[in-house]
């Protein structure tokens, strides 16, 4: 995903082990050979890319990583060398700002107001070049010293930038210049956008407002930052209570499962039964309702599971109120109006049309699958919905295990080898520099062009250790592609700055966190199929940084509306599945086979079969998120939860087979857990639309293959690519997305009326994307 940053909104960006292992030399002979049978000839570059994550300790490229010398700086930035000098990083920052600020606030000439909105950039590079390494630190860095440090750099210049939110002045100054002709008409398509997105975050900050309203604004967004992180602690509270349950009825579990509960909870008879207290969390709940044989246990276990407590519905309920309230104080109809505004959504009525045309394509499926689950599917509540799924997927096998084919350099080489073909861009492996990676673990990548020019640098700290955050798989922007030899006041000066036709551009620098499994002895990095599919989605982000270079630090690579910048990563994922793809790099780390194709389809069909319940569960989060965020809100004790229930009953998610299956359960709270409601606040639906794009563009544009229907069309189209690269990725945030989906789509696989429709991003378009193939799941 792409990593969203905390802090301030106008300044911010918008954001998604170390065994060592020794080969017996037999192996690592195989390993530089790969099966000739699936896979081209490999290069020494690729050599070199692949040994870097599996032979770390075999080639001098990866003895060579964690360097011990005098340290260059984190991530090549010179200022930031240690803890002490990246405190004085912050205070150099806040500095430059301050001196950026008093640079408009005094603009009179035409050429002064004409470098507004560069300084507002600039002045917003200056800080996230800090801030945003600050959260990275906080985040995977492994010495205490730095964390505190970078704790105590975020919160000082979080301050500042607070201030710069609400500063009436450079408002002014920017409002000034916009709505001047001629200072505007100046301006490039792109520095329009950039300049039309500050004026925005400054007037959510509620700078337009009269004293007391805007009082009132910074009451209500200090509750919602308490009431959000209050909502999040209580998810880490156990469970009231505890379920009882018959030994006997614990049989068909996992024996390991029934051995830590039976030693949690001493065994006790009631009524002559033999029982046993389960406390019902996820973990308890997940084996109880796919194994349990009994129907009865099944649903006194989910009802007290999602029963959720109490605290954490009001935490979300008055959350959820002082959003309304804030959004109506600012001049919105409700939050998710407020939200929606610059999104590719627009409106709640937009969001609406979109799930609804997704809903009735999906009805047929959900249908299918519930006829599929029992001889009597009206039967089917609930708690029964695992069980019977779990039955299923027991009479089809065990999937194929796949890792072997998967090392995790085959897999970075595999993506290297994907974006040459599609942009003629390679990844590179390259030797750190002293100080400059923060773990012996990391590993450093130069993005690089056809006539070798560097793009930028991505960083991937990518295995689990106990010094790293669990913050799942991310992609941190460190520092963001623009334009720098017409910078205002000090000229930037660094490693990642280059000439490129008589210009000068600071370079993408961006970290991808993954925590895989640690290496084992004897063994390369192996990645699950899932973990595949991650470190592509990671890397479409990683592809948008490095191409999405506009000029504008605001704008960059994924710097872009929340319901569009999923869009390339998952479209990777559909080149992961791809068995053109898969050719290229997908071979046994002991045997250098081949990757058999049907164990693939396999485990594709598999998908397949249950995804309707996967798109069932994501519409209805999204409708339920959308509700929540709307203007009507019964704010009675326990409002949430009726609405919950209103939701559950919208003919939306009705299935005729078994409608049950769906229903809400009386006495039960789901919402309690619903957390992506925090950071994702009225955007929940853009995992679906971002799915339903890159759908189409998978069957549009590139027309790629699929392991499922066995087509045989290859989506490594450069044509098709460098549509993609011009026509979106290249824009980053500095083009309205619907403008660059259209352009993507119009190849001639698409009518002049739809493509005409599409462009204009309304309700219409909205519609038909509604109708566009299901996504995948």
């Amino acid at each position: 995903m792409q990593r969203l940053s905390r802090h301030g909104r106008l300044w911010s960006a918008a954001q998604h082990g170390r065994t060592v292992y020794s080969l017996h030399a037999a192996q690592r002979m195989g390993a530089r050979r790969l099966s000739t049978q699936a896979h081209e000839a490999i290069r020494e570059d690729d050599v070199q890319l692949r040994d870097a994550f599996d032979l770390p300790t075999q080639t001098t490229l990866g003895s060579s990583w964690f360097h011990k010398g005098r340290p260059t700086g984190l991530l090549m930035e010179s200022r930031f060398v240690s803890p002490t000098s990246f405190r004085q990083a912050g205070k150099e920052a806040v500095v430059e700002a301050e001196s950026l600020v008093a640079r408009v606030l005094n603009a009179s000439t035409a050429t002064e107001r004409r470098q507004i909105v560069k300084c507002l950039d600039q002045l917003s590079d200056a800080l996230c070049r800090v801030m945003d390494v600050a959260e990275l630190v906080r985040q995977v860095h492994p010495d205490s010293s730095w964390q505190t440090a970078a704790e105590n750099v975020y919160g000082e210049m979080l301050e500042f930038m607070n201030g710069l939110n609400t500063h009436v002045g450079l408002y002014t100054k920017l409002v000034d210049a916009m709505d001047d002709p001629s200072i505007s008409k100046v301006f490039s398509d792109v520095e329009h956008e950039v300049a039309r997105s500050f004026r925005r975050d400054f007037e959510r900050s509620g700078i337009h407002l009269a004293a007391s309203a805007h009082a009132r604004f910074v009451e209500l967004s200090s509750r919602i930052h308490d009431r959000s992180r209050t909502f999040l602690r209580s998810q880490g509270l156990a469970p009231a209570g505890t379920v009882q349950v018959p030994v006997d009825q614990l049989h068909t579990l996992p024996a390991s499962v029934v051995s830590e509960m039976l030693q949690t909870h001493a065994v006790r008879t009631h009524d002559g039964v033999a029982v046993v207290d389960v406390v019902p969390d996820d973990w308890a709940a997940q084996y109880v309702l796919r194994d349990c044989e009994d129907s009865k246990v099944r649903e006194t276990v989910y009802c007290a599971w999602q029963r959720g407590a109490s605290s954490a519905v009001q935490s979300l309920e008055g959350l959820l109120e002082d959003r309304l309230a804030l959004a109506r104080t600012v001049g919105f109809e409700s939050f998710a109006h407020m939200t929606l505004d610059d999104k590719m959504a627009r409106t709640p009525d937009h969001v609406d049309e979109f799930l609804r045309g997704l809903a009735v394509q999906a009805r047929p499926r959900w249908d299918a699958v519930a006829q599929g689950l029992a001889r009597d599917p009206r039967a089917i509540r609930p708690w029964d919905r695992d069980y019977y799924v779990g039955r299923q997927q027991a009479k089809m096998g065990a999937l194929p295990q796949l890792a072997e084919y998967f090392s995790i350099g085959r897999v970075v080489m595999g993506l290297s080898r994907v974006f040459e073909r599609l942009y003629g861009v390679t990844l590179r492996a390259t030797v750190p520099q002293p100080g400059e990676i923060w773990h012996s673990d990391v590993r450093k990548l130069e993005a690089v062009d056809e006539d070798g020019h560097l793009l930028g640098v991505v960083y991937c700290d990518v295995f689990a250790r106990s010094s790293k955050a669990h913050v799942g798989a991310a992609h941190f922007t460190a520092r963001c592609a623009r334009r720098v030899d017409d910078d205002v006041g000090r000229a930037v000066c660094d490693s990642t700055v280059v000439e490129r036709d008589g210009m000068r551009f600071q370079l993408p620098v961006v970290v991808l966190i993954c925590n895989f499994p640690p290496p084992m002895p004897n063994s390369p990095p192996l990645l699950s199929w899932a973990n595949v599919e991650t470190i592509f989605h990671e890397m479409g982000h990683a592809m948008h940084s490095m191409l999405g270079q506009n000029g504008f630090h605001n704008v960059a690579g994924t710097r872009c509306p929340v319901d569009f910048v999923e869009l390339p990563s998952v479209l990777m994922e559909h080149f992961a599945r791809s068995p053109h793809v898969l050719s290229l790099f997908a071979s046994h780390y002991k045997t250098n086979e081949p990757l058999p194709p049907g164990l693939l389809r396999q485990r594709a069909d598999r998908r397949r079969r249950f995804a309707a319940l996967d798109l069932h569960a994501q519409l209805f989060m999204s409708a339920l998120d959308q509700r929540y965020h709307s203007a009507q809100l019964d704010v009675r004790p326990d409002w949430s939860t009726r609405v919950l229930a209103q939701v559950h009953a919208d003919p939306m998610f009705e299935c005729t087979s078994a409608q049950s299956m769906f229903a809400h359960v009386e006495g039960t709270r789901w919402q309690s857990r619903f957390t992506h409601l925090v950071g994702y606040g009225a955007s929940y639906y853009s995992y679906l639309l971002d799915r339903v794009l890159a759908g189409r563009i998978w069957d549009r544009v590139f027309k790629g293959d699929d392991p499922s229907t066995q087509l045989s069309n290859n989506p490594l189209n450069r044509e098709a690519g460098e549509r993609f690269r011009n026509e979106l990725l290249r824009w980053g945030g500095g083009r309205d997305p619907w403008t660059c989906l259209a352009a993507v789509l119009d190849n001639g696989e698409s009518s002049h009326r739809e493509i005409e429709d599409i462009s204009k991003g309304n309700k219409s378009a909205m519609h038909i994307v509604g109708t566009w193939q299901l996504p995948d799941m």
